[in-house]
């Protein structure tokens, strides 16, 4: 495939980004804040090397989360996890591979009235897709919610997105995982910023 249909290809993840870019700082009221998760109790639920596995209402996998280590706290509905990795499955798109040094899991009211998981991950996040149009789309960031039921992920903090073409930078992120769309956005000291570089990340 010669350089311009990689570009198209590869790039098409920067085409949704480019529409919706959000030029706002990340102090904005709507933006991801992190709880303040201090818990003074010993947990009720002590476990190594755990996975779980959440279903579609037809039986199919829709997730799996992998830790080496859990804390649930019943009272606080939180559960801790150390090296949490999330196996995110979609009808629509390839899966996402999310992973962190730390995390929990919270249950909270949804945008439609009912309860939804909400995965808070920090210190080192990955998400990866392996994507057949696009090639590897990989976003970092030290921090991110990730709602697996809505197929959605979002921060406030300074992320970097890279594909096959290039890179960009923003203030923070909120991404679509079933459509693919990514809303970036800015801050004073960060502005949305994007290098196409299709030979620094050809594959070998």
């Amino acid at each position: 495939m010669d350089n311009l249909k990689r570009f198209l290809y590869g790039g098409a993840v920067f085409i949704v980004a480019v529409i919706t870019w959000m030029w706002q700082t990340s102090s904005d009221e709507d933006a991801t804040t992190i709880d303040d998760l201090s818990v003074d109790t010993e947990p009720d639920v002590f476990a190594n090397n755990v996975e779980f596995h959440q279903l579609q209402p037809d039986g199919s996998l829709h997730y799996r989360l992998r830790a080496e280590t859990i804390r649930q706290y019943n009272l606080e509905q939180l559960t801790r996890m150390s090296q949490p990795k999330l196996h995110l499955l979609s009808d629509s798109q390839p899966p996402w591979d999310v992973a962190s040094r730390h995390g929990y899991i919270r249950t909270r009211p949804g945008p439609n009235g009912t309860t939804e998981d909400v995965v808070y991950l920090r210190e080192d996040v990955e998400l990866v897709q392996t994507h057949p149009a696009n090639g590897l789309v990989t976003m970092r960031s030290e921090s991110f919610y990730v709602y697996p039921d809505r197929q959605f992920a979002e921060t406030n903090q300074d992320v970097m997105i890279d594909t096959e073409v290039g890179r960009t930078k923003a203030a923070g992120l909120r991404a679509d995982l079933t459509s693919g769309v990514l809303t970036m956005l800015s801050a004073e000291h960060q502005r949305v910023h994007t290098i196409v570089l299709p030979e620094q990340f050809k594959k070998s």
